[in-house]
């Protein structure tokens, strides 16, 4: 049996980014410390992380744009904004721009 999904789900989905972060030093399996970690303090660690990015106004409104929809455990933070904000996230971590919060590395976007 096929169940549908709701039309506002799919339209916060379609403006949704998932940006999946790894504890620095952590390779491989991440362990049990996931279940510890707060989805949204690492929204906020993002946010304080680019709000310094004086001299890309792009991804500096892109970023003040942003809006938390969830986490993923382990490590994917689900962010959602217009879609021009969601492809200046994605094209400043293309550029390596995109800083992750503090103790934590971008894996992907």
């Amino acid at each position: 049996m096929m169940t549908s999904v709701r039309p506002e789900c799919r339209v916060m989905l379609r403006r949704c980014l998932a940006i999946v972060v790894r504890k620095e030093g952590c390779q491989g399996d991440p362990g049990d410390f996931w279940m510890y970690e707060s989805g949204y303090l690492l929204f906020q660690g993002l946010l304080s992380a680019n709000s310094v990015c004086w001299w890309n106004s792009a991804l500096n409104g892109a970023t003040k744009s942003l809006v938390y929809r969830g986490y993923v455990s382990p490590g994917a933070l689900l962010v959602g904004s217009e879609p021009c904000a969601l492809e200046v996230l994605r094209g400043a971590w293309a550029r390596r721009v995109l800083q992750p919060p503090a103790g934590y590395q971008i894996v992907s976007v």
